[in-house]
């Protein structure tokens, strides 16, 4: 009975575009194509977008197959981790002040 629903697909599996537009033709949901990789970092993806987009995908299909969900994919010290979306709402952002430090002394 839930009124949403996400469909995560790999590249070049189908066209997402194309997917979206019959959902929205032949079901009652309104059919939406995103890619991750420009929502996330902008621009067009590049292979370590690839990468980490394939590594968050298959975490979450892995916590799906074990009957988990409600979940946030996120990369914590360079592993893919996940937390429940209400634990992850309420995280503190991360200091991002050691980088703007490397960036100027580099600069």
């Amino acid at each position: 009975k839930k009124k949403h629903a996400i469909i995560v697909i790999s590249e070049k599996i189908t066209d997402v575009h194309q997917l979206a537009k019959k959902i929205s033709l032949n079901t009652g949901f309104s059919g939406r194509a995103t890619v991750l990789g420009h929502i996330q970092r902008g621009g067009s993806p590049c292979p370590f977008d690839r990468m980490l987009a394939s590594q968050m995908g298959e975490k979450a299909v892995d916590l799906l197959m074990q009957g988990i969900g409600g979940q946030c994919v996120a990369i914590r010290d360079n592993k893919i981790v996940a937390y429940p979306i209400e634990k992850a709402l309420c995280m503190p952002a991360e200091s991002r002040k050691p980088l703007t430090n490397l960036f100027e002394r580099l600069g």
